[in-house]
């Protein structure tokens, strides 16, 4: 009689080990720009504000994935070229884009840089499903580490610049965060929001940065 137990036992678990196991839900974060996405100027780089942003999505999707694929110095057509391939072969749940400032420094026409930031989005759409929040160029005409002269020819820039992320972000639909606006505080308290190399977010800075961008978040991000 025992052993007809133990056997009808060993039947019936032996069934349930052939169901299918759950396994965790996939989600994918991924940070594509330039040295503000690398973190340049923050004291670690899980100091970024990518980093960050990924923190406050791990509390909602604990098994997301991160990857940051910013560089410094990378503008838009880097990051076509050498970012948008690595980030479409995850097929990311969610992406994060900061681009433009090496453009202006780089005098690249305006006009490149929209048809180029225009290709960018639409490959992304196309072949992922991600939620993509851009955010516009920060304000560095305002500081004060900058000549003068820097300074004026700067700011008509990154007003042009800012024009076409906004109307980019609009024809598709884009999540925009207006850093712009937010750099001004930077400027103002610059000591505590800029880094010693007086150019880049301090850690205080990134982090006013991120919970910018977690703001716009809505963490009921579909899953692969």
């Amino acid at each position: 009689m025992k052993l007809w137990i133990s056997n009808k036992l060993r039947k019936i678990l032996s069934l349930f080990s052939r169901l299918p196991q759950k396994h965790p839900k996939r989600f994918v974060y991924a940070a594509m720009g330039d040295s503000t996405v690398e973190g340049i100027g923050a004291s670690h780089h899980s100091k970024s504000y990518p980093s960050l942003v990924f923190e406050k999505i791990k509390l909602t999707h604990p098994n997301c994935q991160y990857h940051n694929f910013g560089k410094s110095g990378d503008r838009i057509r880097n990051v076509i070229e050498n970012q948008l391939p690595l980030v479409l072969a995850l097929k990311p749940n969610l992406v994060t884009i900061s681009i433009g400032a090496n453009d202006i420094r780089g005098r690249v026409k305006l006009s490149q840089f929209e048809k180029d930031l225009t290709y960018l989005v639409n490959a992304l759409q196309r072949k992922t499903n991600a939620k993509i929040i851009i955010n516009n160029i920060p304000d560095f005409s305002a500081l004060p580490t900058l000549p003068i002269y820097i300074r004026i020819a700067s700011k008509i820039l990154i007003h042009r610049f800012n024009k076409s992320i906004e109307k980019v972000s609009e024809n598709f639909g884009l999540t925009l965060v207006d850093i712009f606006k937010l750099s001004r505080q930077f400027c103002r308290q610059w000591r505590n929001f800029i880094s010693n190399d007086g150019y880049h977010p301090s850690d205080a800075g990134y982090a006013l940065w991120a919970k910018a961008v977690t703001d716009s978040l809505k963490l009921n991000i579909s899953y692969n």
